[in-house]
């Protein structure tokens, strides 16, 4: 055999050998605009729902993207198949028809109440006592299974729909709603962001603990991937890994107390009142 058929034949085998193992397709990731869990940085997505998912992939070696774009069309978008996964995302019964939930939870987040620190606001721990008060929450997002269910069954007398967290608290500034509801993190980014810390308080007695999701369209198909997700997951949350990533972001949301010496209720023991 002369050199350049060796030559040759080395260069057939490698380009077989890459053909027997393709590169992974790209997973297609979107969210929404929701600090500090996910946000729009400087150098791309950022948050702590997006490290998370970084960290998870990259011990997939799972080639991914993420986009962020307004919650209503990016259910909207992964519905349709158009793009494969969304975080972070609650659970509801209308949301299983068309999306594959990891059974590992990605992480847990908690919805509060919040007013102005010169609003009268009398809440006895039962969502009905809000019922006269003009209520802010926000378009397509689900609070959980007690404030999705008194949103339905029109326990709220006056309710006002926003497109984001911070419109809400806009409206609540003009004196247009009294009375916001809200992942509790993501209204102290708002209000920080605002600078209006000495303005607004946390209603007591309320906060109610949901588990928030990667999801992935029945359309695509990814029931392997889920897998992986949800293995990766274990992993790093085994390994401390998970705790890190949350600590960081954490340091200066821990320090933020409400106005109110009261201790919030957890959302169950609520539940089991109203």
């Amino acid at each position: 055999m002369t050199v350049w058929r060796r030559v040759l034949f080395c260069l057939v085998a490698v380009c077989l050998l890459g053909a027997s193992t393709p590169e992974k397709p790209v997973i297609r990731l979107v969210t929404l605009e929701y600090p500090p869990y996910e946000f729009q940085g400087k150098n791309g997505p950022s948050g702590i729902a997006v490290e998370l998912v970084r960290e998870v992939f990259r011990r997939m070696e799972q080639p991914y993207s993420i986009d962020i774009l307004p919650w209503g069309r990016a259910i909207r978008e992964v519905e349709t198949g158009r793009y494969d996964g969304i975080f972070t995302i609650y659970k509801t019964p209308q949301r299983l028809t068309f999306l594959d939930y990891s059974d590992e939870v990605l992480i847990e987040q908690s919805i509060a109440l919040f007013t102005l620190r010169k609003n009268n606001i009398h809440f006895d721990g039962r969502l009905n006592s809000l019922a006269p008060y003009r209520v802010g929450v926000m378009h397509k997002v689900s609070y959980g299974t007690e404030i999705d269910t008194a949103l339905k069954r029109g326990v709220f007398e006056n309710v006002v729909t926003t497109d984001t967290g911070r419109r809400s608290f806009e409206l609540l500034l003009a004196d247009r709603v009294e009375v916001v509801v809200i992942n509790r993190l993501g209204a102290l980014e708002i209000i920080k962001q605002l600078g209006i810390e000495d303005l607004v308080a946390e209603v007591p007695s309320y906060r109610y603990e949901i588990p928030s999701y990667i999801a992935f369209s029945k359309v695509r198909a990814l029931d392997k991937t889920r897998l992986e997700v949800e293995q990766a997951l274990r992993e790093i949350k085994k390994d401390g890994t998970y705790d890190k990533i949350l600590q960081e972001y954490l340091k200066h949301y821990n320090k933020e107390q409400s106005i109110y010496d009261t201790s919030p209720q957890t959302g169950k023991a609520v539940e089991e009142r109203s």
